[in-house]
């Protein structure tokens, strides 16, 4: 067993070593970084857990200092965030629509906004409603299997990973079934503008003509919704919308919010789940032989190798930590995937255990600002294990040299991982 450890361990270091930089930017989706970006991350937290970036923001590395800055009310998700683009941009890119949408958007809130957006949904992601989705993920789960068994081999990513997440928000959010297709292209969800590095003009093009068509889109929803209302996420909104509770962009963009947070995330935990076992036979082959594992091996999953590797923060106020002075509008990049492999808080970090007990990573973020679908992602991902467990026993996949998603540091998911059953 591997637990969290104790806090008599050493604490992390104060500054910088002098002249340190590492070997990589991890800001760049540099090739060597995408494939593997925990050697720079265990850089950053021998040498400065707390790292001045030449961009101009922190870097946070390590799993104290995460921590923190995630629950500390001195830390926020969008106070200044827009300021700090605009200054780092231009006034003319925020106004792009692609960051523009985001504003409405409740994770680029803080304080009353936030808490009003955020408590109008809240109970869709309850334990109690997650749970009953069960059936629901397994009867997709069986669909998706028995499409992928007609064919000699396959691609995990596109035929299983990422039509179960889509197919599951879909139905959350009240789309007609017919609709449920057009949202499965993963290449048009939004996620790219999260990232540090600036979009080029050609991205810039293709993301603001998604958010274009996906307003369109939830604006015709609103009023399906309205004439023919559901037990459904829209309907709960637009139903806000008419008590004065939300704005109609406040509805649309949070609409769309669920489908850039809802897919990429549980289609990376699941693709880096399978990868993980499969790359550690003997956590593989303890899975098939107890199945009551699989709730604590997704939670491991989460935590070796985390779908969000990056979440940003604004501090609010001037304040001291790690023996830098951080200032009030100050972004700080918070590397959850860097803190969930701090050795200074996980015997043995940086190996793959499914049954390690006490296991609380940091990818689903913390305080007011915690993964609202966290739960629902985590129930997905042991729907997915289970059904390929018991469908494809014999499941083999090709590990050799993964395909990693190029162009991002915010999110690590593959590309492709062929596979046949």
């Amino acid at each position: 067993m591997y637990n969290v450890a104790d806090s008599s361990r050493s604490a992390s270091p104060t500054l910088p070593a002098a002249g340190f930089s590492p070997s990589y930017d991890p800001l760049i989706p540099h090739p060597e970084h995408v494939k593997d970006p925990y050697r720079v991350y265990a850089e950053l937290r021998s040498n400065a857990p707390l790292y001045r970036s030449p961009h101009g923001v922190w870097i946070a590395s390590g799993y104290e200092e995460v921590s923190t800055m995630l629950k500390s009310p001195d830390f926020g998700r969008g106070y200044f965030y827009f300021d700090n683009m605009a200054k780092r941009l231009g006034e003319a890119m925020v106004s792009q629509p692609v960051y523009a949408s985001a504003r409405e958007m409740m994770v680029m809130k803080d304080g009353p906004d936030h808490l009003r957006l955020r408590g109008l949904v809240a109970h869709f992601f309850s334990h109690r409603n997650v749970e009953a989705l069960r059936p629901f993920m397994r009867s997709v789960m069986e669909g998706l299997i028995d499409k992928a068994l007609e064919k000699s081999s396959f691609d995990v990513m596109t035929d299983i990973a990422f039509p179960l997440p889509s197919a599951v928000i879909c139905r959350l959010v009240g789309l007609p079934e017919a609709d449920w297709p057009r949202f499965r292209q993963r290449s048009t969800n939004g996620s790219r503008a999260l990232e540090p590095a600036p979009l080029s003009p050609l991205e810039l093009a293709e993301q603001n003509h998604a958010v274009e068509e996906a307003r369109d889109y939830f604006s015709w929803l609103i009023e399906l919704r309205k004439r023919e209302p559901g037990d459904d996420l829209a309907t709960l909104l637009v139903n806000a919308e008419a008590a004065g509770q939300a704005s109609r962009e406040e509805v649309i963009e949070n609409l769309r919010m669920m489908f850039v947070g809802g897919q990429e995330t549980t289609v990376n935990t699941i693709g880096n789940g399978l990868l993980a076992l499969h790359r550690h036979p003997d956590q593989l082959q303890a899975l098939k032989s107890d199945r009551a594992l699989i709730p604590d091996a997704v939670t491991e999953i989460v935590r070796y190798d985390s779908a969000v590797q990056i979440t940003p923060r604004q501090a609010r106020c001037d304040m001291e930590m790690c023996g830098a002075a951080i200032t009030a509008g100050d972004t700080i990049l918070c590397v959850v995937a860097s803190a969930n492999r701090d050795e200074r808080a996980w015997v043995q970090a940086d190996r793959f255990d499914i049954s390690r007990k006490r296991n609380y990573p940091l990818s689903f973020g913390g305080g007011p600002h915690y993964c609202l679908g966290a739960q629902l992602g985590m129930v997905e991902t042991e729907v997915a294990l289970a059904a390929l467990l018991d469908r494809m026993p014999n499941l083999a996949l090709d590990i050799a040299d993964p395909r990693w998603l190029p162009g991002t540091v915010v999110f690590r998911g593959l590309q492709s991982l062929p596979a046949h059953a």
